[in-house]
């Protein structure tokens, strides 16, 4: 079986896709920030004949994340998929170690430059890789500001910078897609539901009575792992690339996420944000 790696397995969906993947003989790669959360999810996850391994990441650091990059390059493991899911939905407006507004960072440019460190190794898969990026229907909305993206020159609203950063990762998906045409990798983005995660009550707020909300709108986290990992290494007699996923159906983006001069633009300011 080959490896998947996976960002923000450490809890939520990601740690459900991990748990599904594994059970299903997957190797597993966490790529995780806190090492202890990781050791954590590491050890939940059904072992194979070949162990699962943690790389402790910091996708709010370029450089964490090119070393993290840099290690599974070393170790060359076949790849079945790459799932960018980890995503951070701070109270108030906070910056990355590289100067980035933090959502942006950690939801899209640590994944954009994660994705494009690995695609050489990616590429070598015999079978189909997927790059199964996460995104929410809350990306539907106004189109990319590329004016200020990173909120310098106007009030911060979080819900905002969290619509713009889910809509940077379709925009990044379907460039990706267009781009790797034709050869072993397919790339694939997806709505995965409503589900009860820290990142519904951060969204919610993070206060009093946030958990007993969310729970009443969301669905327990456990239920959004096997859609992910469904799409990562499954479905494998069909061509996903470029597809957009609402949960289990094939569905499609904002038209602000279909305009493929935002695609190429984004790209090209992502490529210079990460000095790539």
């Amino acid at each position: 079986m080959n490896t998947v790696i996976i960002t923000g397995g450490n809890r939520g969906i990601g740690l459900g896709a991990a748990r599904h993947v594994a059970e299903a003989g997957h190797p597993v790669i966490l790529l995780c920030r806190d090492r202890g959360r990781g050791e954590e999810a590491l050890a939940r996850l059904a072992q194979p004949a070949a162990p699962h391994s943690l790389i402790v990441a910091d996708l709010a650091s370029l450089a964490s994340v090119r070393e993290a990059a840099a290690r599974i390059n070393e170790l060359e493991p076949p790849i079945a998929a790459l799932i960018n899911n980890a995503a951070v939905l701070p109270g108030k407006r906070a910056v990355s170690r590289d100067g980035f507004e933090l959502q942006l960072a950690v939801t899209h440019l640590g994944h954009f430059l994660l994705t494009n460190l690995l695609l050489p190794l990616l590429s070598r898969s015999p079978r189909p890789c997927r790059v199964v990026t996460v995104s929410s229907a809350a990306h539907a909305g106004p189109a990319f500001d590329f004016g200020d993206p990173n909120w310098e020159r106007r009030a911060y609203r979080r819900a905002r910078a969290y619509q713009q950063s889910k809509l940077a990762n379709v925009l990044f998906s379907l460039e990706l897609a267009r781009r790797v045409a034709r050869t072993s990798v397919e790339a694939v983005v997806l709505h995965p539901g409503v589900y009860d995660t820290g990142l519904l009550r951060d969204y919610m707020g993070g206060g009093p009575g946030s958990g007993t909300l969310a729970r009443v709108m969301g669905r327990g986290a456990d239920r959004g792992g096997p859609v992910l990992a469904e799409l990562a290494v499954g479905r494998r007699d069909e061509d996903l690339n470029g597809a957009y996923f609402n949960k289990t159906s094939r569905s499609s983006p904002s038209s602000a996420a279909r305009d493929p001069h935002a695609q190429s633009r984004l790209w090209a300011w992502s490529s210079e944000a990460v000095a790539l």
